[in-house]
């Protein structure tokens, strides 16, 4: 006589079930790792783009500036310190024309180095003058290095990027430090963080 093999009904429907109860307890723990890494990649493309403005200030001995931006080739008319809409860096003071890129001809006036995209509705980024409390909408770097608001004082910074959830309530951040001398460094500390919703 020969044998079937294969699944009995039994078997199948603990293997369903057993997949069932992985996926309920693994989805939520996917989003909020997704979410994590999101909120760490936000944070280490705004690093970035401040790296990149203050080397390419030293290196072209001009101005940089790193800006809020919209449309991702000119800086916003007014500084809201939501820099979530997106970012561009451009060799040039704020107010300078930022739209074509730094290639060819116009390498050494003003141009676009950097344009970075709007992030999306659950990362709000916040940014405040440390000295003065007021929101920073754009941080020009000078041929030393050293960030500058848009009135020519000394410019030290925080960035508050935020991890929000479905109702926007605040589930993870960090705070960007841009200092005195121009270099940045991120941090965890929750009394630094202070813009999140």
């Amino acid at each position: 006589m020969k044998k079937n093999s294969g699944f009995t009904l039994v078997e199948l429907l603990i293997t369903i079930v057993i997949v069932g109860v992985l996926l309920a307890v693994g989805i939520p723990s996917l989003k909020t790792f997704m979410k994590g890494n999101q909120l760490v990649a936000s944070t280490n493309e705004l690093v970035s783009a401040f790296n990149v403005a203050r080397s390419e200030a030293i290196k072209r001995n001009a101005s940089v500036t790193v800006c809020e931006s919209t449309n991702g080739t000119t800086c916003t008319s007014a500084a809201t310190g939501s820099w979530e809409s997106g970012w561009i860096v451009f060799v040039g003071a704020v107010g300078s024309s930022t739209g074509a890129a730094c290639t060819g001809a116009n390498v050494g006036t003003s141009c676009l180095l950097r344009s970075h995209e709007a992030i999306g509705n659950q990362i709000t980024i916040s940014a405040e003058n440390m000295d003065t409390s007021t929101v920073v909408g754009s941080a020009t770097f000078n041929a030393r290095g050293l960030p500058r608001t848009v009135s020519g004082a000394a410019l030290t910074a925080k960035f508050n990027v935020c991890s929000l959830d479905d109702s926007g309530a605040t589930i993870s951040s960090r705070a960007m430090m841009l200092n005195l001398t121009g270099r940045v460094r991120i941090s965890d500390n929750a009394a630094v963080i202070t813009l999140c919703p």
